[in-house]
C-alpha cells in the first residue's frame, strides 16, 4: 500500500459532503445488500457506566471496498458535552490499514433520519401529509429534514417536547425552511394527528398510547436503542405490523426489548427487518388502514455506507491535500 496516511476528518468537512439526500442513497443501497445477505454486521456489544454507555459498531460491505468500526457513547446527562459523541474508522479490508478516522455524530444524526426516511418511504401511506414529532432535539431536526425528503405532500408538522421552547423552536424551523404549517401541540394531539409519526425520546416507560394513534399511521420508534428503554404502549406493536432494522439488535436494545422481555410479543410478532422490505421479500404496506412500526437501533452498516460516501467524496474523488493526515507507519 503506497499511501500510508490516515486521513483525520472533521465534523465540518462531513457536513460539507453528506447531505440528507446523500445519506437516504447510502442507507437505501445498504439496507438492500444486507437483505441481500452481501453485509457483514455482528451486533454492537455495549459497555454500560454509571451515567451513560458506549458501543462497538463494526461493518463490512465487499461492493463498498471498505469496512468500518464505530464507537459511540450515549451520555443522557451532559451538559458541557454532547448526548451522543462518535469516532469512525475505516479501514482498507486488504491491508486492514485505517486509511481515515472521522468526526461520527453528525454521521450518526444523519444516518439514523436516513434510516427512518427509508423506512417511510416504504412503509407509510404515499399521501402522508401530517407529521408528528415526539421529542425536538438534535435527533428530531434531522429526522424532519429526512421525513421532508421523501414524503412530498406535507402540508403539517407537529412537535411535542417536555421542553416547549425546543418544540416551538423546531416548528419555527420547519415552517421557514420549509414553508409548512408547523406548532407545538400536547402530546396526545401530536399522536393522533400524524399520518407518520416519529418518537426521538429517551424514556423508559411509554408515553405514545396504543388508543392515540389513528389507523394508517406509520411510527418511526427511534428513543428505543438500549435494554429497558421504551416509547410506545406495548398494544401498538401488537396490533402493528412490525419491521426492525436487526432482530439481535431489536431484541436486545431496540423498541421491542421490554415487550418481548415481559412475554407481550414474541419473534413471531416481527413482521420483517428492513432489508427483506427493501429487497422485496416481504410486502411493505398492503393497506391504508394497518398501523407500522420501524424500529430503529441503528445499523454498524448505515454508518459504513454513509462513512464511505464522505471518504469518496473527500479522498477519492475530490483534493484531500486540504485534509489533516498521520502516518501510523511512521
Amino acid at each position: 500500500m503506497k499511501d500510508c496516511k490516515t486521513y483525520l476528518i472533521t465534523k465540518s468537512e462531513v457536513r460539507a459532503v453528506l447531505t440528507i439526500s446523500d445519506a437516504l442513497e447510502a442507507v437505501e443501497s445498504i439496507f438492500r445488500a444486507y437483505g441481500e445477505g452481501k453485509v457483514q454486521m455482528p451486533p454492537k456489544p455495549y459497555l454500560s457506566f454509571e451515567k451513560g454507555d458506549l458501543r462497538c459498531m463494526p461493518a463490512y460491505a465487499p461492493a463498498l471496498g471498505l469496512a468500518s468500526v464505530k464507537n459511540v457513547n450515549v451520555h443522557p446527562g451532559n451538559a458541557d458535552l454532547p448526548t451522543v459523541m462518535a469516532t469512525i474508522t475505516l479501514f482498507d479490508p486488504e491491508s486492514g490499514f485505517p486509511v481515515a478516522i472521522m468526526d461520527g455524530a453528525y454521521l450518526t444524526a444523519m444516518r439514523t433520519a436516513a434510516a427512518a426516511g427509508v423506512a417511510t418511504r416504504y412503509l407509510a401511506r404515499s399521501d402522508s401529509e401530517v407529521l408528528g414529532f415526539v421529542g425536538a432535539g438534535r435527533q428530531a431536526q434531522t429526522q424532519l429534514d429526512a421525513m421532508m425528503a421523501v414524503l412530498p405532500d406535507v402540508e403539517r408538522v407537529l412537535f411535542y417536547d417536555i421542553d416547549a421552547d425546543s418544540a416551538r423552536a423546531l416548528a419555527r424551523r420547519a415552517e421557514d425552511t420549509y414553508g409548512v404549517s408547523a406548532a407545538s401541540h400536547d402530546l396526545r394531539q401530536t399522536v393522533s394527528s400524524a399520518d407518520v409519526l416519529t418518537t426521538t425520546t429517551p424514556v423508559r416507560s411509554p408515553i405514545v398510547d396504543a388508543d392515540a394513534v389513528r389507523p394508517g399511521t406509520h411510527i418511526n420508534a427511534i428513543g428505543g436503542d438500549a435494554p429497558g428503554k421504551q416509547e410506545l404502549d406495548p398494544a401498538i406493536l401488537q396490533a402493528a405490523k412490525l419491521v426492525v432494522d436487526n432482530w439481535e439488535q431489536a431484541s436486545h436494545g431496540g423498541e421491542i426489548n421490554v415487550a418481548l422481555s415481559e412475554g407481550l410479543i414474541g419473534r413471531g410478532d416481527v413482521y420483517a427487518d428492513i432489508g427483506q422490505i427493501v429487497v422485496g421479500a416481504r410486502p411493505a404496506r398492503e393497506t391504508d388502514e394497518e398501523i407500522t412500526v420501524f424500529d430503529s437501533t441503528g445499523l454498524a452498516a448505515q454508518d459504513l455506507a454513509c462513512a464511505a460516501h464522505v471518504y469518496r467524496r473527500l479522498v477519492v474523488e475530490g483534493d484531500p491535500s486540504g485534509l489533516a493526515a498521520v502516518d501510523f507507519m511512521r
